[in-house]
């Protein structure tokens, strides 16, 4: 009789016979895997032999030799891609330093350079406020 009664704060509890039995999953087949993403789908079709390559290669083999080809020319995009993938994304050890040697304070002047133009114009210009 206590079960079918409600709880103190909030709606009552299902009946016994529909309850979760102890040690057994609400969910026993687990979540569905994933059928239709765009990765998936693109994994699949990457191992798919190519209908126009005269080799019989797959789309895979065919991006990898497109890749070098345009590495070997220069392309900086595929050279790096091709690098990184051989020996890794180049980690920086060190830290910036923004001190000098020992810690020490380092001081930057900065000079800009005169044209000879600009300092005989500033000159020569009245300015606005000489008529007051």
């Amino acid at each position: 009789m206590r079960e079918h009664q409600p709880q103190k704060n909030g709606r009552p509890l299902p009946p016994v016979e529909t309850r979760w039995k102890k040690g057994a999953s609400g969910n026993p087949r687990g979540r569905p895997k994933k059928q239709d993403c765009l990765s998936q789908l693109l994994r699949e079709e990457i191992q798919k032999i190519c209908p126009a390559d005269r080799e019989k290669r797959t789309w895979k083999q065919l991006i990898v030799f497109a890749t070098l080809q345009l590495a070997m020319k220069g392309n900086p995009t595929a050279l790096k891609e091709v690098w990184e993938r051989l020996d890794g994304k180049v980690l920086q050890s060190e830290k910036l330093q923004l001190g000098g040697v020992g810690g020490k304070h380092i001081t930057i002047e900065v000079v800009y350079a005169e044209q000879p133009n600009e300092s005989r114009t500033a000159q020569t210009k009245p300015s606005r406020n000489s008529d007051a």
